[in-house]
């Protein structure tokens, strides 16, 4: 990785560096030798082999529905709706997903439930859209979903092939992510350049019904001020955004893309290179990076206790 592909993120306390974030910068204009994990920023991708069958089978979609299988949302009320309607429309049962409990990213939405005495459960798990699309994927191929996690499942291995077949290399390695399910490793220019793939061959419809599902509901993709939701609402042109644990933000507008991988895993450091960035070279207005400016730089008393720099 060359210097010329980095951003730094500085942040001052009375002028002097308290902390740093190192910020890897890929974009589909170069070449990498680099891998890595895209975690949830894979997500636009993973659920196309679901698009494609539910096509082959004349089922179609609603765009608030794609937009939540390649989702990771934030626990809200609209979020857990979705995923109860969609359920009962395609008669699939939620206990079924194996994502565990998750305190909801959206903190009121989260002491509003502690406030009630009521639990966190699998429908505010971030990763629960994705999930409820596997046991969906699993009925429409008439196979049981009860080990759909599996990499020997066929959901899983129908996926494994799509991506191969989209990032045209088998050198694809498998962890398992937060969730549960399958979390691939790639190479990076592999990873951008399937934008362009896809857009030209038998996932061009699908994949552009994604990309307006983006477009359409950034709020179902993240949830209220979360970063890739905020990168689309506040955007100059249309574009996808979607974040990855460990510091992963992937960008597009179907012609140029990025990704930026936080090199300490730091939600912190991408979030604010990236929007930055974005701003900086017009994809974005400035409201994005004011917003994380704010948050990362007010003390408990509400006054700016420190300064951020991206160079």
């Amino acid at each position: 990785m060359s210097e010329d592909n980095k951003l730094t993120v500085n942040l001052y306390r009375d002028g002097s560096i308290e902390s740093s974030h190192e910020v890897n910068l890929y974009s589909n204009k170069k070449q990498y030798d680099d891998y890595f994990f895209p975690r949830s920023s894979v997500k636009p991708m993973q659920v196309i082999p679901l698009l494609l069958e539910a096509s082959n089978q004349n089922i179609e979609f609603t765009s608030e529905e794609i937009a939540l299988f390649a989702a990771s949302h934030s626990g809200q009320v609209e979020h857990t709706e979705l995923l109860r309607e969609t359920a009962k429309k395609f008669k699939v049962d939620l206990d079924n997903i194996i994502c565990g409990p998750q305190r909801p990213f959206h903190d009121e939405t989260a002491d509003n439930l502690l406030i009630l005495g009521e639990k966190y459960t699998k429908l505010h798990n971030n990763c629960s859209g994705k999930h409820l699309s596997m046991l969906i994927f699993s009925k429409l191929l008439s196979v049981d979903s009860s080990n759909y996690y599996d990499l020997i499942h066929k959901t899983q291995e129908i996926t494994k092939q799509y991506f191969i077949e989209i990032f045209e290399n088998e050198d694809i390695g498998f962890g398992i992510d937060g969730c549960g399910l399958p979390a691939i490793n790639l190479n990076v220019t592999n990873f951008l350049n399937s934008i362009k793939f896809m857009q030209k061959t038998r996932s061009a419809e699908s994949w552009n019904k994604v990309f307006q599902a983006y477009i359409a509901h950034p709020e179902i993709i993240g949830g209220e001020n979360r970063t890739d939701t905020n990168i689309i609402i506040n955007s100059e042109r249309k574009l996808l955004a979607k974040s990855g644990a460990e510091g992963v933000l992937f960008v597009t507008d179907n012609s140029e893309s990025f990704i930026f991988n936080c090199t300490d895993g730091s939600k912190r450091g991408v979030d604010l290179a990236a929007s930055y960035f974005l701003y900086s070279n017009g994809w974005i207005n400035k409201k994005p990076f004011e917003y994380l400016d704010n948050i990362y730089t007010s003390n408990r008393q509400n006054t700016r206790a420190v300064e951020i720099e991206v160079v």
